[in-house]
């Protein structure tokens, strides 16, 4: 029920974003109408130059060059409209079109460089992307990790909600790496980060934050339940990669920990990691929660079933 309720909210959020786009958009128009109007209504048919490039550099409230260039298209050909159906022209000739010429002038450069900033934050935005993912699994790495755990950790502590984190270590990696040549050891990271990514809900966040190293959060999970889930996960990547290949045996030790009251960000990775060592130490292929819970043994329901759907 829960997770209905937040994809409506998600639903809803999308349209609100997408409707304050198009009302800037519309305000923006208007706004060029009016300058148009005003326009025609100086008896010295002197254009309005600097109100134009406004308008112009307005158009970076809304996402896309394609409203920048409709006001700079507007807004030349009521420069030039202006001209001719402006009611009287008392100042000389020469002046009025010198004036009109420096307005279509602003306009272009106005335009040009508006559509150069929002060509630049989108390539700022492409770049700062890319330094958080990680480009062999492609899914986001320790960078984007840190930052985004901070953001659950301030949301949950303000709504008093469960957050878990689980560290996923892939057991003697470098005896299971020596007997792939590089691609072929992209290509098992690769398959291994994608199955444990299949085997968790869209809302819970999945990175890699080191060579064998992946970070799961769960957002609204006890630690019994996340327990449930990467015990799940453990079985299934196990099994899987056998399947493909069983002359490389691989498994993964597994560390949670959850959220309390006085936890911040460093505190909580360190439980969940010490966690990791208690499986490490305990014969790996393990999970291990702090503090230490018992949960009953759910193999046949899916990892992705396998807690409550409270999210």
């Amino acid at each position: 029920m829960r997770s209905q309720i937040l994809s409506v909210t998600a639903n809803l959020k999308f349209l609100i974003r997408e409707c304050a786009i198009q009302t800037n958009g519309l305000i923006i128009l208007a706004a060029t109408l009016f300058i148009f109007t005003i326009d025609l209504q100086l008896p010295l048919g002197i254009a309005a130059s600097v109100p134009y490039a406004l308008v112009i550099f307005a158009s970076l409230w809304v996402s896309g060059t394609q409203i920048t260039y409709l006001i700079a298209g507007l807004g030349s050909i009521f420069t030039i409209a202006g001209f001719y159906l402006s009611p009287s022209i008392i100042a000389p000739m020469d002046a009025v079109i010198i004036n009109r010429g420096l307005t279509l002038l602003l306009i272009i450069c106005s335009t040009m460089m508006v559509i150069k900033i929002k060509k630049m934050n989108i390539d700022f935005s492409a770049l700062m992307t890319q330094l958080l993912i990680d480009p062999i699994t492609g899914y986001k790495n320790r960078q984007a990790f840190e930052s985004e755990l901070d953001t659950e950790i301030s949301r949950c502590k303000r709504y008093q909600r469960n957050l878990s984190v689980a560290i996923i270590d892939i057991d003697l990696f470098k005896l299971f790496s020596d007997n792939y040549d590089y691609k072929n050891k992209n290509n098992s990271i690769k398959r291994i980060s994608h199955e444990m990514k299949a085997n968790i809900r869209i809302t819970d966040l999945f990175y890699r934050i080191d060579i064998n190293v992946f970070a799961i959060l769960f957002p609204e999970t006890d630690l019994s339940e996340a327990k449930e889930v990467c015990e799940a996960i453990r079985k299934k990547v196990s099994a899987r990669m056998d399947n493909d290949d069983t002359a490389n045996k691989i498994s993964l030790s597994i560390g949670i920990a959850m959220l309390e009251e006085a936890d911040n960000k460093i505190d909580l990775c360190k439980r969940a990691e010490d966690a990791l060592l208690i499986s490490k130490h305990n014969g790996r292929n393990l999970v291990s929660t702090l503090p230490p819970v018992i949960c009953k043994d759910k193999t046949h329901v899916a990892a992705i079933l396998s807690r409550s759907r409270s999210d």
